[in-house]
């Protein structure tokens, strides 16, 4: 369902999910690709979601200085409370239609940062000669909550502070698939969010919340069962699993990128159309400096502060070997292979340095 129709239409209703547009088109990795690949590389700053140290923030070209970083404390909270950031770090939430279709998939971090994605597909919003695989409508997002406060035994309430859309927001088509940019669906307009505790009365709830948490009203539910999070604005309710262990999370988006990988280099090896090479080289890059930069907020949330020290200094050191190797290739040199050839190690290397990072979390 496109975020711009009405919540209510039916679940029947709805288009296929992602995924199998995914696997159609050969796009089985963790994140969304990206249009733009003049991405930005800032090699010494290591912030929290920058561990390849490609991704763009802001649409901002300047680098930043090098900076000793260290993890993040956690925001101040009622030492008593029985609601904090480490413990809802612990969840992953969704606000979809609940049998497929669209879905919009966060993560909240000790400290407050969020992290998500939205993604929803049409494979009947098509054009045979431009996008015969369908159209995909996406947002890729971050930011921060603050302030949890307690409301009384089972609802407490959360303020956020900022969001930012990480994609550009063009529409572009890519790989006969088009892609629409949309804002976020689960967190739109949220200037505040309860937290619902299991054991919350379903008769404190409004219709609407109920509907979205999936409360059977046939079985007349008398209390909340899971753990639940609501967009108090637009009364969405937003619900919850129980997190992954780091490192079966890090495992898990390593394979399916791995996967992915080797499904382009079998294109590569089928092609020799410069322009194809860049393009499945390109996706190569983007996929793995998505990857890379997963792993490492896993490893930064999730490692004590002498081993992510340690992690922090070896990934300053990989960032300037690897740039110092892709500085050997010139144009001059390599001519129209030049962005191919830089493409492939970069992407080669930042996989490798996934898996080497996986052994950090076992």
């Amino acid at each position: 369902m496109n975020k711009k129709n009405e919540a209510t239409k039916p679940i029947g209703a709805m288009v296929f999910s992602l995924v199998a547009l995914c696997l159609i088109t050969g796009f089985t990795g963790c994140t969304l690709p990206s249009k733009d690949s003049n991405t930005k590389t800032q090699v010494e700053d290591l912030t929290p979601n920058e561990a390849s140290s490609d991704k763009e923030t802001a649409k901002d070209d300047s680098t930043t200085d090098l900076e000793d970083e260290s993890p993040v404390e956690e925001t101040a909270e009622e030492e008593d409370s029985a609601v904090s950031f480490d413990m809802l770090s612990e969840y992953s939430f969704s606000f979809s239609s609940g049998a497929g279709g669209w879905s919009d998939d966060f993560n909240i971090e000790k400290d407050g940062y969020f992290h998500g994605s939205y993604h929803d597909s049409d494979m009947g919003d098509l054009d045979e000669e431009l996008y015969p695989n369908g159209t995909v409508y996406f947002c890729n997002y971050e930011g921060h909550f603050a302030d949890i406060e307690k409301i009384d035994e089972y609802t407490y309430k959360m303020k956020m502070t900022d969001i930012t859309i990480l994609n550009d927001d063009e529409e572009y088509i890519e790989d006969g698939t088009r892609w629409i940019p949309l804002t976020p669906y689960a967190l739109d307009g949220a200037d505040e969010i309860d937290i619902y505790l299991p054991g919350k009365p379903v008769s404190e709830m409004s219709e609407d919340v109920q509907m979205w948490l999936f409360i059977p009203y046939q079985e007349q539910q008398e209390t909340l069962e899971d753990l639940a999070l609501v967009n108090v604005n637009n009364e969405y309710g937003i619900t919850s699993a129980e997190r992954l262990s780091a490192s079966e999370d890090a495992q898990m988006t390593y394979d399916s990128t791995k996967e992915s990988f080797e499904y382009y280099n079998g294109l590569i090896e089928e092609t020799s159309n410069t322009g194809d090479l860049i393009s499945y080289t390109d996706i190569q890059k983007q996929m793995t400096d998505s990857t890379l930069n997963y792993i490492w907020d896993l490893i930064k949330y999730n490692t004590d502060d002498d081993t992510y020290n340690k992690i922090l200094e070896e990934q300053r050191q990989w960032l300037k070997d690897r740039d110092t190797q892709l500085a050997g290739y010139t144009k001059e040199e390599y001519g129209t292979s030049y962005e191919y050839l830089v493409n492939s190690d970069y992407a080669s290397m930042t996989l490798d340095r996934c898996e080497a990072l996986l052994e950090y979390l076992k």
